[in-house]
């Protein structure tokens, strides 16, 4: 017994001895556990959502100690919960239990208003505050209207807490799933509020880029959309109002369109699907005045047209329910002949386009089948007052041979205009008259029937149609 005391003394002798001696720096190199760490100490959370923060009770060292937090001075924006169920132990046995007291607690913070709201964390005289930027996911009912048609105004109001962008090369833009982009016309200087115009066929929410939030203007600029939509139907046909729904062959028709809508320069008029030769438009571009193109009849409809103040959206489009459809056609006085050729006034200006059409019969001058070598022929007399360049395109009735050439008052071959296809069912040439001095000059139609061709060949065309259009 006695030995055994000694043997303890000593050994505890010993083991202070060795605490006496060590040198560990680490020993409350920490110092006291007084700081309240939350990470992360300021977040973001939508609203309706959450997100957690990790609460520890640290020294100098950021090594953390067993304890428990309250929580108070919660804005009113913001509910915090704490995790009951956070790091489960194995106590009591084989009991997983919860402890109270434990070195990393948590906490669950829910958005429930736009802003900027803190709560505090505390251990003993130990506390933290932790911001909570409560951010909104969408911008609400923000559309001043949900019904309209195209042209109406729509105002989008942000939603509290926000803002749309203003600056420069990052303003905020307005798209819906469905229709044309809106055309912003006003944004507030403040960035409360967007105006828009809105188009044909626009539907659904709107959504808003470029959104900022007022309490933390740092934080990334986001993409919000609206809850409530927006329905505009879209352009059933484009009222019409015609000249004359039954003219001659090749007489022109006035177009005019109504409803606010205009043609574009690219824009056209289709004759039962055909689109017609355009011989003239009005400065604003309500009307066109055209020529139906042989063989053309039918129902009147539209490409390349927009409405005046949306004129960034093309449009095709039917009219009201017009329709062309063109009677017999006028034969032009003489042209069977150079001394009875019929007169073309050609177009005066740049870019103007005129377009003939006869219904004639084609006579068998001499020079017709010895120079030109074609059966029959029709001759046309123009006169340019100036050097002036012409694009040139014919067309006929049947799947003939057709070919056009200039030819001297003389009846001398000068030059080929058209005559590219041969016999064809295109029944179309194309050609150019080019840098014309001022002067008179013959444009001869020849017709290459039964001598050419033999058995099988096209009749001779009964309509005939050109049309110059002045390039220089």
């Amino acid at each position: 017994m006695k030995g055994m005391m000694v043997r303890g003394v000593a050994g505890l002798a010993v083991a202070l001895g060795l605490a006496a001696c060590t040198n560990d720096d680490t020993v409350n190199a920490g110092g006291d556990f007084n700081t309240v760490q939350a990470n992360p100490a300021s977040l973001f959370v939508s609203i309706n959502d959450s997100t957690e923060v990790l609460v520890r009770l640290i020294d100098d060292l950021n090594r953390s100690t067993p304890t428990k937090f309250t929580v108070s001075n919660v804005g009113a924006g913001i509910v915090v919960n704490y995790d009951v169920r956070y790091r489960p132990d194995y106590t009591q046995g084989d009991t997983l239990v919860v402890p109270e007291i434990k070195p990393q607690q948590r906490y669950y913070v829910v958005g429930r208003a736009n802003g900027l709201h803190e709560f505090t964390l505390t251990s003993g005289s130990a506390s933290t505050v932790v911001r909570v930027y409560v951010t909104p996911d969408n911008l609400g009912a923000a559309l001043s209207r949900t019904t309209g048609v195209a042209g109406d105004l729509v105002t989008i109001t942000a939603a509290p807490g926000t803002r749309f962008s203003t600056t420069a090369g990052a303003l905020s833009a307005v798209t819906f799933p469905s229709g044309p982009a809106p055309i912003v016309t006003a944004r507030a200087a403040d960035g409360s509020t967007i105006t828009i115009l809105v188009g044909p066929g626009v539907g659904g929410v709107a959504t808003v880029t470029n959104v900022s939030y007022l309490f933390a203007p740092a934080a990334p600029a986001v993409t919000l959309s609206t809850t409530n939509t927006l329905t505009i139907p879209p352009v059933a046909f484009a009222p019409t109002t015609l000249s004359t729904g039954t003219p001659t062959l090749g007489q022109a028709v006035t177009v005019t369109l109504g409803g606010g809508l205009r043609f574009t320069a690219a824009g056209a008029v289709l004759i039962g699907g055909v689109p017609a030769f355009i011989t003239a438009r009005t400065a604003d571009s309500t009307s066109l005045t055209v020529v139906a193109r042989l063989g053309s009849t039918g129902a009147v409809t539209y490409t390349g047209v927009v409405l005046s103040f949306l004129p960034s959206v093309l449009l095709t489009l039917p009219s009201d329910g017009k329709t062309i459809v063109p009677g017999a056609g006028i034969a032009l006085p003489g042209g069977t002949d150079i001394a009875t050729a019929a007169v073309i006034a050609l177009p005066t200006a740049v870019g103007q386009t005129v377009v003939v059409t006869d219904v004639g019969p084609y006579g068998a001058p001499g020079f017709c089948g010895g120079v030109l070598g074609g059966d029959t022929c029709r001759i046309y007399q123009i006169v340019v007052p100036a050097t002036q360049t012409f694009t040139f395109e014919g067309n006929w009735n049947t799947n003939a041979d057709i070919g056009f050439y200039r030819v001297s008052a003389a009846g001398g071959f000068q030059a080929t205009i058209g005559d590219a296809l041969g016999q064809s069912a295109t029944r179309t040439e194309n050609g150019t008259l080019g840098a014309l001095a001022a002067g008179t000059y013959y444009i001869a139609v020849a017709y290459y029937g039964a001598s050419s061709y033999g058995p099988g060949v096209q009749p001779q065309p009964t309509q005939l149609q050109m049309r110059f259009t002045r390039t220089l």
